[in-house]
């Protein structure tokens, strides 16, 4: 009797194990399939003012003072989002995924590129910790990275890529 019970603890240890392991898969795989639907619909419609960018905010967020017109600062709950933008970039420029594929101390988990009427964007997951990753979109000149917990990377990136997607510039 104690073996069939030892079997099935292990058993489902190892279901648990493997349900762990898929998780992160899983999130990633989604989060990056959300940014691509999001980088490819048309932009949502801008709900805030920063000086003279408009932005789609989804609910929750919010612009904190410290931000400018490079660097816009944003939050939801306990959760921090950095928007950078360079006027100086075209939306089919490379700049930030060149600048995060060129650097060999960065552990990127999962990245995919995107493309469409001369726009040029990407999302990335990186690892930042065993509890956090660093998730990065960006289009062109204009990228916005946070750090998520495991569990919140694909809902994360949607709603990261719809900031970004959001933002007009020349």
């Amino acid at each position: 009797m104690t073996r069939k019970w030892m079997r099935l603890l292990i058993a489902s240890l190892a279901v648990i194990l493997l349900a762990g392991c898929s998780t992160l898969e899983e999130q990633t795989s989604d989060g990056l399939e959300n940014a691509k639907v999001a980088f490819q619909e048309d932009a949502e419609k801008p709900n805030e003012k920063v000086n003279d960018i408009n932005i789609f905010l989804p609910s929750g967020f919010s612009i904190e003072e410290e931000s400018n017109e490079t660097n816009i600062l944003l939050s939801k709950g306990n959760d921090s989002y950095i928007l950078f933008i360079n006027p100086n970039e075209l939306q089919s420029s490379q700049l930030y995924y060149n600048l995060m594929t060129s650097d060999s101390n960065l552990k990127v988990i999962k990245e995919k590129t995107f493309e469409q009427n001369g726009r040029f964007g990407f999302a990335a997951i990186i690892e930042n910790s065993e509890e956090k990753y660093e998730l990065i979109t960006s289009i062109g000149g204009i990228k916005l990275t946070t750090l998520s917990e495991q569990q919140d990377i694909a809902n994360n990136l949607k709603k990261m890529m719809l900031i970004v997607r959001s933002i007009a510039t020349n």
